[in-house]
């Protein structure tokens, strides 16, 4: 969101052309205003012609600045425009339209609490200023503030006849708020002012995709790019689709039109981030997400998909420190949680990713998979009886999960008190998930704990035929092995296991099994 270019029709009949430095002033006036249609090279030259002419009082060179700014704007030059709207209000503190400007700067670099702040500015400097409610409404959706958004758009639609522009957005107000009905009615009432309003079309595809209704979602991102071929949000929506039906190529094509037609838009920078990831591209992945972060700075989410990128390559500590700056940015995250939870499992902060997964808790109550990782965590840092409390809260929650009934059993076998509840768990995990290889080794690790070596084999090699190469269940067929007098084979797996999980063998230790 922005204001407009600022005329100076006043101003400029102040001028003489007389003199020829007046008379070029006065040029750079005309370019810097846009008029006879310049380009934005030109408009840009006349700003400056004006801003370095010392002929002009404060109030001019800050509708100067401001101009130029605007136009830095469109060119996604964000910092360029940014201190041009600073030094705007510095020249002229009552000019509202620059307040608006830096908001739509600060909206583009995601910053929305620091968007709305310029917008409640320029809107206390001049409270008819639609501009202002409309972009305060935007920074208000974006921080998921609809009823706020809503109030906003009441206020301008007082000001103003409605426009596409004015309902689409009140639209995005609606859809933040729930009520997808509402939003579909400003989107259409949109539409029917002008048929071929990119965003409103591209708006109504979103949720079209999110009912997993590609058709429409598909015709409504066409006509968008019909109407504005290089409108990116429809290039990177059309390209999510294109994702979802599995024609990565398509995708791929538009995420690259988009970046070439918003190269500095940190959204399509992180769209193609996205789908770098999904293809397996992960070097590419982070590079390109640092490249959005670089652009927008306060966006959670590409902090957080760059740590889950760089947690697939192994690095951890990297992955750790994305998730920290993702809940720095937006507290409360649930994706940053769940993931730095994984982190913290795997360098052995288990009461750390404990407490994350709390933090998920309450937001999530009925998150099973999560829940099941905290007994996990628990478990791990000693705390045995929480660890079984969420088992049994999530088998509660749903009995016939065999991940449920699996980590039940797995939490009463490392604990070694009640093996028979253990084992008559892990039997339903099997019946209700026969291709659950956890189940299979966590049933085995029971009946290795009850001395039944010829059986937990039996499972052993079951697990490991779904899910070759797992340490522990290695390690515990190695265990099986030597018991039944197989030494050989014994001897193999336990190397292999020791290969895989240097610390493998210390951790069957604390079960009791050597």
């Amino acid at each position: 969101m922005r204001a407009p270019l600022l005329a100076a029709a006043a101003l400029l009949s102040t001028f003489t052309v007389a003199a020829p430095a007046h008379a070029q002033l006065l040029e750079n006036w005309h370019t810097c205003l846009g008029d006879d249609q310049a380009g934005p090279l030109v408009q840009i030259s006349g700003c400056t012609g004006v801003i370095l002419s010392n002929r002009e009082i404060p109030a001019h060179l800050a509708v100067a600045h401001f101009n130029r700014g605007v136009v830095y704007q469109d060119q996604g030059e964000l910092d360029r425009a940014l201190a041009d709207y600073d030094d705007a209000m510095r020249l002229d503190p009552a000019l509202a339209e620059a307040y608006a400007g830096r908001g739509g700067v600060r909206f583009a670099k995601s910053d929305y609490a620091a968007a709305e702040t310029d917008y409640d500015a320029a809107i206390q400097l001049k409270p008819q200023f639609l501009d202002g409610w409309l972009g305060r409404a935007a920074a208000r959706t974006a921080q998921g503030n609809a009823a706020g958004a809503l109030a906003d758009y009441d206020q301008a639609v007082g000001l103003a006849p409605p426009s596409a522009e004015l309902l689409d957005g009140r639209g995005q107000a609606h859809l933040a708020a729930g009520d997808v009905d509402r939003a579909l009615a400003d989107f259409a009432a949109a539409l029917k002012l002008e048929p071929g309003y990119a965003p409103a079309l591209t708006h109504r595809a979103g949720v079209f995709v999110q009912r997993n209704e590609l058709a429409p979602a598909l015709a409504d991102y066409d006509a968008a790019l019909r109407a504005r071929p290089d409108y990116a949000p429809a290039l990177l929506g059309r390209a999510a689709v294109w994702t979802a039906k599995g024609d990565l190529a398509r995708a791929a094509a538009d995420n690259e039109a988009a970046r070439k037609a918003a190269p500095k838009d940190p959204q399509a920078l992180f769209n193609l981030a996205y789908l770098q990831a999904a293809r397996g591209r992960l070097d590419a992945a982070v590079l390109t997400y640092g490249e959005a972060i670089a652009r927008a700075p306060q966006d959670a989410a590409a902090y957080n998909n760059r740590g889950d990128a760089r947690m697939s390559q192994g690095d951890l500590a990297g992955a750790r420190a994305d998730f920290d700056q993702a809940l720095a940015l937006r507290p409360g995250y649930a994706l940053a949680l769940a993931n730095r939870a994984r982190v913290r499992m795997e360098t052995a902060d288990d009461a750390g990713a404990a407490a994350d997964l709390t933090a998920l808790l309450a937001q999530r109550p009925d998150d099973l998979a999560a829940r099941l990782r905290r007994a996990v965590a628990y478990e791990a840092s000693g705390a045995h009886d929480q660890a079984l409390a969420d088992a049994d809260e999530a088998v509660r929650r749903a009995p016939s999960s065999p991940e449920a009934l699996t980590t039940r059993a797995w939490v009463r076998a490392l604990s070694g008190r009640d093996l028979d509840a253990a084992l008559a768990d892990a039997d339903a995990a099997v019946a209700r998930g026969g291709q659950l290889a956890e189940a299979y080794e966590t049933r085995a690790l029971v009946r290795l704990q009850r001395g039944e070596s010829a059986p937990a084999l039996a499972d052993y090699q079951t697990a490991l035929k779904l899910k070759p190469s797992v340490a522990s269940a290695l390690y515990g067929r190695g265990l099986a092995e030597r018991r039944l007098g197989n030494a050989a084979r014994a001897d193999a797996d336990l190397k292999q296991a020791a290969a895989l999980d240097a610390g493998i063998a210390g951790k069957f230790g604390k079960y009791g099994l050597r």
